[in-house]
């Protein structure tokens, strides 16, 4: 028996849960705390955008995306597909600063092949949250893997982080970078092609 909350296939994956009047609240003893509760407009309007702009970060329509998402059998590919400059946008988990980062994604198919859409898609969902660099790389993979079924898939995420920028004490450059290589990917010359594909890529830097 199907649980009534489990998605249908097809559909989309459901809505993360946002209490913005809850976030209001936190948001309004945060200012207090922060020694700004004597400024009246920051106290009356602050908290609420606070709210809406979590709320639209979190639930940004257009990240929706179906289960399973389109698959296409595959033509004849006996290499690589490769997508690299995937943009997407995440929420550090421990201290729910912005971080922003470019995606890397490769997959030696078997029997499937999908819409370079739907990978970003899939990337921008699982990111828009509170999140860490690198459960987001194993729940990416995870879900490309259960989708595909390819003979190999990888995914190098570089990131930019504003709570390393804020902590430090100055203009911060830093780039974290996790990856994972999974299947035929582990090895040369998938890995190798792959590598050098998306460390020549554009990198994800604050400022000019």
């Amino acid at each position: 028996m199907s649980d009534e909350n489990t998605p249908k296939v097809g559909a989309p994956l459901p809505p993360k849960p946002v209490d913005q009047d809850m976030i209001e609240e936190g948001a309004r003893k945060i200012l207090i705390g922060l020694g700004q509760g004597d400024k009246a407009e920051v106290m009356q309007n602050t908290p609420r955008r606070v709210a809406e702009l979590y709320a639209d970060t979190i639930n940004a329509p257009w990240c929706d995306i179906e289960i399973p998402w389109k698959c296409f059998d595959n033509p004849g590919i006996h290499d690589l597909v490769i997508v690299t400059d995937c943009h997407y946008i995440t929420m550090c988990e421990h201290h729910l600063a912005p971080s922003q980062g470019v995606a890397h994604f490769a997959y030696l198919p078997d029997k499937r092949i999908t819409g370079y859409s739907k990978v970003k898609k899939a990337l921008n969902y699982l990111s828009r949250q509170p999140q860490l660099n690198e459960r987001l790389l194993v729940t990416a993979l995870d879900a490309l893997e259960q989708v595909l079924e390819p003979k190999g898939v990888a995914l190098i995420l570089h990131s930019t982080h504003m709570c390393l920028v804020c902590k430090t004490n100055g203009p911060s450059q830093e780039i974290v970078t996790a990856q994972d290589f999974r299947g035929e990917l582990k090895n040369d010359p998938y890995r190798r092609d792959f590598m050098a594909a998306a460390y020549n890529a554009k990198r994800v830097v604050f400022g000019p």
